[in-house]
C-alpha cells in the first residue's frame, strides 16, 4: 500500500501503530515527506505502568481479550513497562510521559496523540514535550523486546485486514 502513496499530496498523515511496544518503520514515510500519527502510543495504557495486572481490568473491557494483555503474553510485556518505569524514575518523569518522549525524540514527523477522559493526563501527556532524553535512555528504549502476543484477537484482526 505504502508505495502507492507516492501519488498522493505530501501533506498526507499516516496514523499507524508506532509505540515503544509496538515498534515499526518510518523510512519510506519520511522518503515520501509524509507524517506519521502512531495509534494508541501508550499500548492502549500498559506504558503507563499502572497495569500490573490482566485483574486490574473490569470485565467489559475489550483489553481482557487483546493477546497482549492475557496469560504469559501479560507477564512478558510487563518487562518491558518495568524498563519504561526505570527511565521514567531517572528522568523523574512518569512511564506515559517517557513513552512520549521517546515517540518525539523520533522525528518532528510524529505527532502523537494518545487518548484520555481525563484533564490531569492531558497535562501529564503534554509534559512530556519538555523532556529530553539521554542518547542513553533513547538507545535501552529502542532496544527493548518487541511486544509479546498479537496486536489483536482473531475476530478483530479479521475486521482490521478487510
Amino acid at each position: 500500500m505504502l508505495p502507492r502513496l507516492e501519488l498522493l499530496h505530501h501533506g498526507l498523515q499516516i496514523h499507524w501503530v508506532y509505540s515503544l511496544r509496538f515498534g515499526g518503520t518510518l523510512a519510506l514515510l519520511r522518503e515520501l515527506g509524509i507524517g506519521f500519527v502512531p495509534y494508541s502510543p501508550l499500548g492502549h495504557g500498559f506504558l503507563t505502568g499502572e497495569i500490573r495486572s490482566p485483574e486490574q481490568l473490569s470485565d467489559d473491557d475489550w483489553r481482557k481479550t487483546n493477546p497482549r494483555f492475557t496469560g504469559e503474553n501479560f507477564q512478558r510485556n510487563l518487562r518491558i513497562v518495568d524498563e519504561v518505569r526505570a527511565v521514567a524514575t531517572e528522568a523523574g518523569a512518569t512511564a506515559a510521559q517517557i513513552a512520549l518522549a521517546w515517540l518525539l525524540a523520533q522525528g518532528d514527523d510524529i505527532a502523537p496523540i494518545p487518548g484520555t477522559k481525563r484533564v490531569d493526563r492531558v497535562e501529564e501527556n503534554t509534559a512530556a514535550d519538555r523532556i529530553e532524553l539521554s542518547a542513553k535512555q533513547i538507545e535501552r528504549l529502542n532496544n527493548l523486546t518487541p511486544a509479546a502476543g498479537e496486536r489483536h484477537d482473531e475476530g478483530n484482526m479479521a475486521v482490521i485486514d478487510r
